[in-house]
């Protein structure tokens, strides 16, 4: 019988090993076939009985067809899904959701792709044409975290190529995420606004949260913009009522 217990926890031992030692590669190989970009992870560790997920030194890379080589710097993720959720309910529930990427290059060629759009069209699959829309996942996020050190926009669209890297050092948390779309707090848009990314946003993150974040830049840029003008008349007054 002792014999027979050692034996189960070796091979339990081993198994969880071999879980841990061959699962990034699966996983990497998984995501280079459905994306076409270049994943790499150092760490991934998953435990099917709690929901607990860990990633650590996940590195993307554009393909060749970009000049640009450097898409997704991943840091730290750490998540922890509620399964239940997962089996009866309408919807994903994730207790807690921690991001934490030290760099995102977003690359825009001369045709107007960019590796944002096509990574993401990747995931969603080829659209379709006939019959009702598929199902969108519904999720709810209890805690989000989101840390983002900095961004690059890379832009190839124009006659002469602009390359523009921006410390954002964005560092936010949520609550009760439902939407792309909630991410857009204030201080994420004024911050964004305040480092000058209000051109063609829309174009470099495509979908629902690129107009969403374009519109909600905008609103910034407008604000900013009537206030200047108001600013203006007040002074001009004040000019004018100083003269004799």
């Amino acid at each position: 019988m002792l014999k027979a217990l050692l034996f189960l926890a070796c091979l339990g031992a081993a198994a969880a090993v071999a879980w841990m030692v061959f699962l990034p590669r699966l996983v990497e190989r998984e995501l280079r076939q459905v994306t076409g970009f270049d994943v790499r992870m150092k760490v991934l560790t998953a435990n099917p009985f709690t929901g607990r997920v860990v990633v650590r030194g996940l590195t993307a890379l554009n393909p060749p067809a970009y000049p640009e080589r450097d898409f997704v710097q991943l840091t730290a993720l750490r998540t922890d899904v509620n399964l239940f959720s997962w089996a009866f309910e309408d919807h994903v529930t994730i207790d807690d959701l921690d991001f934490d990427l030290g760099k995102v290059e977003l690359v825009r060629l001369h045709d107007g792709k960019s590796n944002f759009g096509e990574c993401s069209a990747a995931f969603n699959g080829p659209p379709v044409t006939q019959g009702p829309p598929p199902k969108r996942l519904k999720y709810l996020i209890r805690h989000l975290h989101v840390r983002l050190e900095e961004l690059v926009v890379a832009d190839y669209t124009g006659s002469k190529s602009q390359v523009k890297t921006y410390r954002l050092n964005i560092d936010q948390t949520y609550s009760n995420v439902t939407n792309p779309a909630q991410l857009l707090v204030p201080q994420v848009v004024n911050t964004l606004y305040a480092f000058g990314l209000h051109h063609d946003i829309s174009q470099l993150l495509p979908g629902e949260f690129g107009v969403a974040l374009a519109d909600a830049i905008g609103g910034v840029s407008t604000i900013a913009s009537k206030g200047k003008d108001l600013l203006k008349g007040v002074f001009d007054k004040l000019d004018h009522s100083s003269k004799p």
